[in-house]
């Protein structure tokens, strides 16, 4: 054969790199994919906590409860509009004591330890917690310990 003849044709050696970069594109799409679904999921004990304790101390000094020297648990999913099932299923805690001494607590007791942990930012299964305190003395302890593990159908 004349190699004359071949004018402009591209050697069939140098059609294997756009179909190996063409590969690598489609690997590193599906394994960026799996990557992403199966990851470590998102920690969101601390955002949830935050958002919990934003509302019950907005209903707090909305209805009063720092001011008074009893808190009754029902008056406070009636007056707050809280779903006593979330708060009490054994993944949050809402704790307050106010400056007369009346206290209120909902959810997980033993939160009030766990939330002090020093192992509680590696070990996600401990609750992170928020808490509030005022001058004159009220103070709101709002914990969830949420697992962040994706829940399969």
């Amino acid at each position: 054969m004349n190699f004359k003849d071949r004018k402009g044709a591209v050697p069939e050696g140098i059609l294997y790199i756009p179909f190996l970069i063409t590969l690598t594109i489609i690997a590193a799409g599906l394994i960026g994919g799996l990557v992403a679904f199966y990851g470590k999921g998102y920690d969101y004990r601390f955002t949830e906590s935050n958002l919990i304790l934003e509302e019950a101390k907005d209903c707090f000094v909305r209805e009063g409860f720092f001011d008074l020297n009893s808190i009754d648990k029902n008056s406070f999913f009636e007056k707050c509009d809280v779903s006593q099932s979330i708060l009490e299923d054994g993944k949050h805690f809402v704790y307050l004591k106010n400056s007369k001494g009346a206290e209120l607590s909902i959810g997980v007791e033993d939160f009030k330890v766990r939330c002090f942990l020093d192992t509680r930012f590696r070990n996600r299964g401990l609750p992170l917690c928020a808490e509030f305190k005022s001058q004159n003395g009220n103070y709101i302890l709002v914990g969830s310990s949420q697992s962040p593990r994706r829940v399969l159908a």
